[in-house]
């Protein structure tokens, strides 16, 4: 029982191992980067939330002589805040798609499986 669990395909001269573990390294690089990219976004967009519910506010008092403490926070916090989770979401995804190329080259590279046999992988991520 010394032989692996699968064989190469011919088609494939690199192990099923090596696409796996190229494929996990792609995973990984990029749940990095959409962290990094979501996180800041939504950290903005509460940030103008506040801002906005405190611009609000002061519109209200200056229009009304009042303000609508559920009005206000529904459209100067929730706006950017929901704003913030939509902008973040597709600048990921390009941010992503951008760098999706010279991921490839070099994942390719390091484990030995040809960029093709990757491709797949990648439109996943």
């Amino acid at each position: 029982m010394d032989a692996p669990y699968r064989m190469a395909s011919p088609g494939r001269p690199h192990a099923p191992e090596a696409e796996a573990l190229a494929a996990s390294e792609l995973a990984r690089r990029a749940n990095r980067l959409h962290k990094l990219v979501i996180i800041p976004s939504i950290l903005l967009g509460l940030v103008l939330g506040v801002a906005g519910y405190f611009l609000l506010r002061n519109v209200q008092f200056d229009l009304f002589g009042a303000h609508v403490p559920w009005l206000t926070g529904v459209l100067g916090v929730g706006g950017p805040v929901g704003g913030s989770f939509y902008v973040a979401e597709r600048l990921a995804a390009f941010v992503k798609a951008r760098r999706r190329g010279p991921w490839l080259e070099d994942v390719a590279a390091r484990y030995g499986v040809p960029i093709e046999a990757l491709e797949d992988y990648a439109t996943l991520l």
